[in-house]
């Protein structure tokens, strides 16, 4: 009996020293950090993933279980989709139904880093805290703006239904025009026909129109005037500020004075009966003065607007910081070129979300200095030229503090050129805002998830700015690796894979 126990405990004591080793590691094995998850998954995903609903991309709760808890196969997913597509049947159907330009690749995320996005998208986030009364919502100005809770769609209704109204008096009213114009027998027996009641009513609308419209007016003053960024932080756009400023000095006025003439007119001259207006043809020196008055006013304002438009396009000088603004749905790519100065020439015949987001040939010797960020750095005090490009539909590259806006097209390279004036701490300074930042949006509507394309700015001194250069990695690998050619004849990447991109 003695012996079975000891031959019992022989083959059992492997068995469960391997479980006693095995715990530990269990146990010592990180817990995901759903904090880090939360920051990556808000600077990388959101512009495509929603949590519990479809964005861009899919839903990404519940994601594991899709993925059979594979978190391996998931990471070579999040490195490079385009390497599993048609060998993975999950991702293959991914593909298929979501456009592979919109499947960006993470090759620079770390598996702890890849663990934490899962969990917290997995779980659908955190459960947040309420806020404290008073307290501001986490995100700053960064937040996703919040659905509409129904005022915006009953408003649309009303539009709706009014044009739908006016169209019908529209109707009304040609149908008696043409009825008319069929009954008259001659030019010089036709007297046209007056509906009194619609002359009393066209009589009445315009007083009204006229109180209700200059109350809309002060309304609207009253809520926005002092929202206005008074302080432009660029040469450009103090100069773009001044000339608004011009514009509305003179044409507000005028505006005022024709607005109320025409409503009084129009009341002070109605239909009555007895009642026949002075015929006034013509007046040579009338004419002559609203002719030619507003047309040098015109021309003055034109040409102050065209001189501003040239310097914020023209070809910019003094050795100025070059900078691609390169746009997608929905997001945007910083490309900075290297001690060269120059960048690296783009062909969208090489674009890869994968491996070449930017559509960069590295077979240029002048692109293995290039970087890009996913956060705009801007140096105080120096020339800066903006060349923006668009991998997909039309953009807008809007900078509201620097007065700036230029359209971001695909298939042409256009350009903006501004001086910041005053750094993120010197702005915050002036505003008395701690949490002050400029911003970059995108203001066209380009998509779902338009309102994702936001980007913080930070205008450094040039110390600073440079220092911050010098530590950003280049895009090029280099290495014995051949850069990507292209098949001009199929427009394919050869060897696409010795390009990385920096994902930050």
């Amino acid at each position: 009996m003695t012996e079975r126990i000891a031959g019992l405990a022989k083959r059992i004591t492997p068995f469960f020293l391997a479980l006693c080793l095995a715990l530990p590691g269990k146990a010592q094995e990180a817990e995901a950090d759903l904090d880090n998850g939360k920051a990556i998954f808000e600077l990388n995903c959101t512009s495509c993933h929603q949590l519990g609903s479809v964005l861009v991309g899919p839903n990404l709760v519940g994601v594991k279980k899709r993925w059979n808890g594979d978190l391996k196969r998931m990471g070579e997913f999040i490195h490079n989709p385009t390497a599993l597509n048609g060998k993975d049947p999950y991702v293959t159907s991914l593909f298929q139904q979501y456009a592979p330009s919109i499947m960006n690749a993470f090759p620079t995320l770390k598996d702890n880093d890849i663990r934490d996005v899962v969990e917290y998208v997995d779980g659908g986030g955190m459960k947040e805290e309420p806020l404290a009364a008073g307290a501001a919502a986490p995100g700053g100005n960064f937040a996703p703006i919040e659905k509409d809770g129904g005022s915006l769609r009953w408003l649309f209704y009303l539009v709706i239904a009014l044009l739908a109204i006016t169209v019908i008096i529209s109707l009304r009213v040609f149908r008696k025009v043409l009825g008319t114009a069929k009954a008259k027998k001659s030019d010089d027996l036709y007297v046209p026909r007056s509906d009194r009641r619609l002359q009393w009513v066209n009589a009445i609308l315009f007083p009204v129109f006229l109180i209700v419209g200059f109350y809309a007016m002060y309304y609207e003053i009253t809520i926005h005037w002092g929202k206005q960024l008074d302080h432009p932080a660029s040469d450009v756009g103090a100069e773009i500020k001044n000339l608004f400023d011009i514009t509305m000095m003179i044409t507000f006025p005028v505006f005022i004075v024709t607005f109320i003439a025409l409503c009084l007119f129009a009341w002070q001259y109605r239909h009555r009966e007895g009642k026949k207006a002075y015929f006034y043809p013509h007046n040579n020196m009338l004419e002559f003065v609203w002719t030619i008055i507003p047309a040098i006013v015109l021309t003055a304002l034109v040409t102050y607007g065209f001189r501003t438009w040239n310097k914020a396009t023209g070809n910019p000088d003094n050795n100025p910081e070059m900078i691609e603004l390169f746009a997608y749905q929905f997001g945007w790519e910083f490309r900075y070129p290297g001690a060269d100065g120059v960048f690296g020439k783009t062909d969208f015949r090489m674009i890869d979300p994968g491996t070449n987001p930017l559509g960069v040939d590295f077979n240029d010797p002048a692109s293995h200095d290039d970087f890009n960020t996913k956060e705009l750095h801007l140096p105080k005090g120096k020339n800066v030229y903006l060349k923006l490009r668009s991998r997909d539909v039309l953009h807008a590259a809007y900078l509201p503090h620097f007065g700036m806006q230029m359209y971001v097209q695909p298939g042409m390279d256009n350009r903006i050129r501004f001086t910041p004036l005053f750094t993120t701490g010197e702005m915050r300074e002036q505003l008395n805002e701690p949490d002050f930042d400029y911003e970059l949006a995108c203001n066209q509507l380009c998509g779902s998830a338009h309102y994702n394309m936001r980007r913080v700015v930070v205008v450094d001194d040039v110390l600073t700015y440079s220092n911050w250069k010098k530590a950003q990695a280049v895009m090029y690998t280099g290495g014995g690796a051949k850069p990507a050619e292209v098949d001009t004849t199929q427009g394919h990447i050869v060897g696409a894979s010795a390009m990385k991109s920096s994902q930050r």
